[in-house]
C-alpha cells in the first residue's frame, strides 16, 4: 500500500484499509496483491488538485475601488475569502502570490491600499 501511495507522487495522502475475514485463505502475498490493487483503484479515481500555501491578509477600501479589486484578484486568481460592509470595506484575501499582488494593488491605487497581515 505503502508503495503505491508514495510511487503515485501525490503528497499528503492517506489509505485506510479495513479487514471483514480474519482469515488466511489469501495468504501473506494474496493479502498485499489484494490491498495494493484496492489503493491503486482508489488512486484512479482520486479528484487531484495543486496544494497552494496560503496568507490571509486585510484590506480596507472603499466602495468605488471594490470593482476594480475584484478585477485584480481575478486576474491573479484568487477570490475574496470574507467580505464585511460597512463605512468602508473590509477584505480577507488569501493568497500565496503576495508580492507580486501588493504591487500590482499599490500601482492601480497609486499607493493608498496596503495589506496587512492576519495572525492565524
Amino acid at each position: 500500500m505503502l508503495a503505491q501511495l508514495m510511487g503515485a507522487n501525490i503528497g499528503e495522502i492517506t489509505a485506510v484499509v479495513v479487514r471483514y475475514y480474519g482469515g488466511i485463505m489469501l495468504g501473506t502475498g494474496g493479502l498485499v496483491k489484494a490491498y495494493g490493487g484496492g489503493v491503486q483503484q482508489g488512486l484512479k479515481q482520486l479528484a487531484r488538485r495543486r496544494k497552494v500555501p496560503m496568507k490571509r491578509f486585510m484590506l480596507m477600501c472603499n466602495y468605488a475601488q471594490l470593482s476594480g479589486i475584484e478585477r485584480l484578484l481575478a486576474r491573479f486568481d484568487s477570490q475574496l475569502d470574507e467580505v464585511v460592509y460597512l463605512d468602508r470595506i473590509t477584505l480577507t484575501l488569501p493568497y500565496a502570490h503576495i508580492e507580486a499582488f501588493r504591487q500590482t494593488l499599490s500601482d492601480f491605487s497609486r499607493g493608498a491600499l496596503s495589506l496587512d497581515p492576519l495572525t492565524p
